[in-house]
């Protein structure tokens, strides 16, 4: 009789310790699996379409919700999540963080104003020539983020993902003559016809140290990732665009360019 005991309190120890739980189910695939539709299999891993109906909970603690391997603390396989009181928890803005979903439907925090701008100088004042198209040279950017690509010596920004972009480009030109007539704008490389332009006139003529500042904003639809653009300045007249300028209010930075994703 003791003997028989004790081989039953074995067989009950071991089920304990390997147990899975399965409610309408006898082959459970995890620690705790609920089969909702009663559709799996009595052997065998169930199907995609048999999972979409499972909860089930890992020994690692891993919840999967359509699926019977879960990857993560909590993965759904397919379907929206809904959080219905959200709104009473109002965000900081500038310090909260924008959650976003990868290429594998994983869940990430970003800053997503960072993330998103591009920002630089002009590394050094550049003299144009009448009626020549130059490309402007921006230092290494002060602010960009995965999406854009740029080379301080060539004056090329590259794109690495395709969407909408918002740029304001900024200039000041000086050592103008009276009647100068200074053109910004975004060019494609290889070159081909301007994607946006605008244009600034000076009545009178501008010193060598305060020039005339002009500022144009355009949006760019950008077809495919790795598509290139350069900045550029073309005047009537020969003259110079400033990186900064200087007078009896102070010194600082004047052409610059801000792009955006939008």
């Amino acid at each position: 009789m003791k003997k028989f005991i004790s081989l039953c309190g074995v067989f009950l120890t071991s089920g304990i310790l390997c147990a899975q739980i399965g409610i309408n189910t006898n082959n459970p695939q995890a620690s705790f699996h609920i089969d909702a539709a009663k559709d799996n299999p009595l052997s065998g891993a169930p199907s995609a379409a048999q999972q979409a109906n499972d909860f089930v909970v890992t020994s690692t603690a891993n919840v999967g919700i359509g699926t019977t391997s879960p990857t993560d603390k909590l993965d759904v396989a397919s379907g929206n999540a809904r959080i219905r009181n959200i709104n009473s928890n109002i965000g900081i803005g500038g310090t909260d963080r924008v959650v976003v979903a990868d290429a594998t439907g994983i869940l990430k925090t970003i800053d997503f104003t960072a993330y998103s701008l591009f920002h630089a100088r002009l590394t050094a004042n550049q003299n144009l020539t009448s009626s020549t198209i130059t490309t402007l040279l921006f230092s290494t950017p002060l602010a960009t983020s995965p999406f854009y690509s740029y080379s301080p010596g060539t004056g090329v920004l590259t794109f690495n993902q395709p969407g909408n972009y918002l740029v304001t480009l900024q200039a000041s030109f000086a050592n103008a003559p009276a009647g100068t007539q200074l053109l910004i704008g975004v060019r494609p490389n290889p070159d081909a016809n301007y994607l946006g332009r605008g244009s600034h006139y000076n009545a009178t003529a501008t010193s060598a140290t305060v020039g005339e500042l002009m500022n144009y904003t355009t949006v760019l639809v950008i077809p495919t990732a790795g598509y290139q653009i350069r900045f550029t300045a073309a005047p009537n007249q020969n003259c110079t665009v400033l990186s900064t300028e200087t007078g009896s209010t102070g010194s600082g930075n004047v052409t610059n360019v801000t792009v955006q994703k939008i």
